[in-house]
């Protein structure tokens, strides 16, 4: 496996650990959108449908490049739900199929959108790191975001697209 592999598989991993684990949280969160406007994603419980990047990369040293990193993702992840809530927390489940390594108590994330810019910002509830994210279609039953990774000067775009279930 190269670097990429190496470099963004963990992160994905441990985003949806870690937003999927998320138990209520007791302090509120004032999320970035002003007024009484509500995102359409918000309160809908998503399951990520696909994960692409672009340019694509050998992922698995196979010689063929490779853009759907589902198939890299364990099943035990792959039915973890997330759920963006109206006080700006991120709340979910680890769903029914449990990786050894899932967390029992894991810290909410929280996350703030401007709709005029369509950038989301994720927070990691655990560990602080932050993801931005551009919503590029959102529904009350698609949402899909696009985030860039660099990693030796070369940037790829990794697109996330979430199911509601």
């Amino acid at each position: 496996m190269n670097r990429l592999v190496t470099f963004l598989l963990p992160i994905v991993l441990g985003l949806l650990t870690t937003l999927s684990a998320c138990k209520k949280d007791q302090q509120a969160v004032t999320p970035d959108t002003p007024g009484d406007f509500v995102a359409s994603f918000v309160g809908v419980r998503w399951q990520m449908a696909s994960f692409e990047l672009t340019p694509p990369q050998d992922l698995d040293g196979d010689g063929r490049p490779d853009s759907n990193l589902l198939q890299f993702m364990r099943p035990c992840d792959l039915d973890n739900t997330l759920i963006f809530e109206r006080n700006g927390s991120l709340t979910g489940d680890n769903g029914k199929l449990s990786c050894d390594d899932d967390a029992a108590t894991n810290k909410p994330g929280t996350w703030t959108y401007d709709n005029a810019s369509k950038k989301m910002t994720v927070v990691d509830g655990d560990d602080g790191s932050v993801s931005n994210w551009t919503v590029e279609e959102a529904s009350a039953r698609y949402l899909k975001v696009k985030t860039t990774i660099t990693e030796d000067g070369h940037t790829y775009a990794a697109v996330i697209t979430w199911k509601a279930v």
